[in-house]
């Protein structure tokens, strides 16, 4: 029997850096993050999701993730959920709760 090498996703464990996407600051702060630094996100009350729409939270998601942040999302809505299944983005993020 061979032995399973498959990569499982990496769950942080303790507290991770949250980052607040109705903050400007926010993927200024991101960038000086060590690459694939785990962020997590609580998508719960953006402001932005209602005010500027689901692009701009994903617009916003991609560029965290290109800013080498590995991002963990947290109460995601419907809307949200659906539209990155459907960009085919949902492998890009991880979803839940943390410990």
């Amino acid at each position: 029997m061979k032995p399973n090498h498959a990569a499982a996703p990496l769950v942080p464990t303790g507290p991770l850096p949250t980052v607040n996407l109705d903050e400007a600051e926010a993927l200024q702060a991101a960038h000086l993050l060590p690459h694939r630094t785990p962020l997590h996100v609580d998508c719960a009350h953006l402001t932005c999701q209602r005010t500027l729409g689901v692009g701009y939270v994903v617009s916003q998601l991609l560029l965290l993730r290109r800013a080498g942040a590995s991002i963990w999302l947290r109460n995601v809505n419907a809307p949200l959920r659906r539209c990155l299944h459907l960009l085919g983005l949902s492998p890009l993020f991880h979803f839940g709760e943390l410990g």
